[in-house]
């Protein structure tokens, strides 16, 4: 009997031994298993490599069609006819903060929680000269920064700081997209092409001081993200509808629509881009975040021709020495177009 109870208990030992050892192990392993999964975030570089069959059948889905020939091509044209955004904008009254409130009461479905912010924002950039024309003014306060914001930064709406919209990508600070608006000087008619449609911000500005607003973004999920977004809002904004959008490689610009009298680069390069400066028309400005990495600067280059067709540019740094971080203009499968220095950082 007792080595019967002594047999009995070495093999339970032996078990339950082996057991506390597989339980450690499991325990170890299963919540790093769970945590990789559950909190990894989807890089650009990840994006930008799924396959092309992949990315046309998710388009396909979402634009409500059956093609698969979009791949890098897909292109949003709202056609002739445009909403006059410009002319909404100059019978907005600016004389004061009480003026506009009533005037945006009268005429706009904004939320009035964000109003005082969105006032107060654009008072401290004319007060440092990053809104100078009053056609800027009135298109940064017709502009709800809150619904370019995504859900994870609620609460920040008009915080003056970049912010994550997914994909690798950022949507600009709020004065930095001021300075960049005002730098070129947009007047209503002219042609401006956006490289970098990101959130859709900046683009829903310019759609107060010009019809003609093209966008380009490479990132295919945020480009279907935005082109959602701006459909959603055109009931309430209806210049969002005038908005040509196109999902490609912006380094090659859009020359089917050229040439373009302004440009803005939303994302940081270290040279110009030789089809973009190609598209720009004579006397046309370009605004880009210039330089390598951790020496960027954002520049106006004003392109001059003389009566022989010889080009001159002229720069100018804008912020007069000030760096700004800006994400990496990349190609379709993630490498950045800047010819030398390492990969820029994913985000600022």
């Amino acid at each position: 009997m007792k080595f019967f109870l002594n047999s009995i208990s070495a093999v339970v030992v032996v078990t339950l031994a082996a057991g506390l050892v597989l339980g450690f192990i499991f325990g170890l392993t299963l919540p790093l298993l769970v945590s990789s999964q559950s909190e990894r975030v989807v890089s650009y570089e990840e994006v930008a490599a799924q396959t092309a069959v992949e990315e046309a059948a998710k388009i396909a889905v979402e634009m409500g069609t059956d093609s698969a020939e979009y791949g890098l091509a897909f292109e949003t044209l709202p056609g002739v006819a445009k909403y006059d955004g410009p002319a909404l904008a100059r019978s907005m009254s600016i004389d004061t903060k009480e003026a506009w409130l009533s005037w945006m009461r009268n005429n706009r479905n904004d939320s009035p929680a964000f109003l005082e912010e969105r006032w107060k924002l654009a008072e401290d950039f004319v007060e440092s000269s990053e809104l100078k024309r009053p056609e800027d003014m009135r298109a940064f306060l017709l502009t709800p920064r809150e619904h370019f914001v995504r859900d994870r930064n609620r609460g920040l709406e008009y915080a003056d700081t970049w912010l994550p919209i997914g994909y690798g990508a950022t949507i600009t600070d709020p004065d930095v997209v001021a300075m960049m608006t005002t730098t070129l000087a947009i007047n209503s008619g002219e042609k401006v092409l956006e490289i970098g449609t990101g959130s859709g911000y900046q683009s829903a500005i310019l759609s107060y001081l010009t019809t003609e607003v093209y966008t380009i973004e490479i990132i295919k999920p945020l480009f279907i993200e935005t082109d959602r977004l701006y459909r959603d809002l055109e009931k309430s904004y209806p210049s969002y509808g005038s908005i040509n959008r196109k999902l490609g490689d912006g380094y090659y610009g859009w020359e089917k629509y050229a040439p373009f009298e302004k440009i803005i680069v939303t994302c940081a390069i270290d040279h110009i881009p030789p089809p973009l400066l190609k598209q720009l028309s004579p006397g046309g400005i370009m605004v880009l975040p210039l330089g390598p990495p951790g020496r960027q600067y954002i520049m106006e280059v004003k392109k001059e021709e003389a009566p022989d067709g010889s080009i001159t540019l002229n720069r100018r740094d804008v912020y007069n020495g000030l760096r700004v971080s800006f994400i990496p203009f990349r190609d379709e499968i993630g490498t950045s177009h800047s010819l030398s220095g390492p990969e820029f950082p994913n985000s600022p």
